[in-house]
């Protein structure tokens, strides 16, 4: 009995890709690859920019600044610049299905 697969294998320019020593690339490297190709994020799949989308480039930022031990923060890098524009736009705009922001409970309303 020959075996069926659930869906068409993908036929791409990434398809039997190999590395520079010749071995074959594994599976999960060629659908980063895919990821990257298509502008969105390696780790969420939200529309990327550079090589993951904002939350993720802010990660990768704070987590290589504690791996290399640095102190000092470069306010003029491409990350720091997008995050103070996206915490400029009103908390409606940020959200990625366009809803308004969830109304106050009276309790809350009346302790602010």
């Amino acid at each position: 009995m020959k075996a069926t697969w659930s869906r068409k294998r993908i036929k791409d320019k990434f398809t039997g890709m190999t590395k520079a020593d010749g071995a074959p690339m594994s599976r999960q490297q060629i659908h980063m690859l895919r990821k990257k190709a298509r502008g969105i994020c390696l780790t969420c799949g939200k529309p990327a920019i550079g090589v993951y989308c904002l939350e993720h480039t802010i990660k990768a930022r704070e987590r290589m600044r504690v791996r290399l031990n640095y102190h000092r923060r470069l306010k003029g890098a491409p990350s720091y610049v997008l995050e103070a524009k996206e915490q400029k736009q009103p908390r409606s705009a940020r959200r990625p299905d366009g809803a308004a922001p969830r109304p106050r409970s009276k309790a809350r309303a009346k302790a602010a």
